[in-house]
């Protein structure tokens, strides 16, 4: 069962006590997911709220001839979910892991309860939602605007700024994605990621020695977004 610290480390319960933490453990069931595996898809129905307790997951959508758009990362302390608890609707979205994932599932009913006896949530939940607004709105801002070098240094930018961890040579990107997943992210192909990173590596902008691509130079990357 998810235990308190890892509850206080999800931003919707960062205000709870230990009585509240332990009436959401109630309502939680703990669910672990290997990587590369879907734990939602788009058209089910959707009666169950999620957390994520450790790992990440990509939301994204596969069209008919199988090519997948990927929308967004999530990590822990973000959830999913939660559109279909308040009308019922069929899930918008897939979501798949990107890694060994272990979340916090709540039922419709007991997340209604739950929001009903701590309206803070509530509160959270619009905060979360309209930052994810405003993000979605910049990704396709971009991806409709710009060329695939800035598309490609936003993505790392961004990455770094979500996942990065600080090392000797510059950020380290701690989540692994592969370069078809990357261009599943800005509209484009597999050759093309891989192309285009080789050409930042050419430039030192990332060093990619390692299984970890390094942002060397986020500065510049910067000016290719503009």
């Amino acid at each position: 069962m998810i235990d308190h610290a890892a509850l206080r480390r999800i931003p919707l319960f960062r205000e709870f006590g230990d009585a509240q933490l332990d009436a959401v453990r109630e309502t939680i069931a703990e669910r672990n997911f290997p990587k590369h595996q879907f734990i939602v898809r788009e058209g089910e129905p959707g009666d169950t709220f999620f957390v994520i307790a450790s790992g990440s997951v990509a939301v994204c959508r596969v069209a008919s001839d199988g090519r997948e758009t990927i929308l967004s990362i999530l990590k822990e302390g973000d959830f999913f979910g939660e559109m279909s608890m308040f009308d019922s609707s069929l899930r918008s979205a897939s979501i798949k892991t990107l890694t060994e994932v272990r979340v916090g599932a709540v039922r419709r009913d007991d997340f209604l309860d739950l929001i009903d006896a701590n309206p803070q949530i509530g509160r959270l939940l619009v905060i979360e939602l309209s930052d994810r607004l405003r993000a979605a709105n910049a990704l396709i801002a971009a991806t409709t605007s710009q060329d695939i070098r800035a598309r490609l240094a936003s993505l790392l930018l961004n990455l770094a700024d979500q996942f990065g961890e600080r090392v000797e040579n510059g950020t380290r990107i701690t989540l692994r994605l592969t370069n078809q997943e990357m261009a599943n992210m800005i509209g484009t192909t597999r050759e093309t990621v891989n192309r285009t990173l080789n050409r930042f590596w050419d430039d030192r902008l990332v060093d990619m020695r390692t299984a970890h691509v390094v942002v060397t130079e986020p500065d510049k990357l910067r000016a290719l977004v503009g």
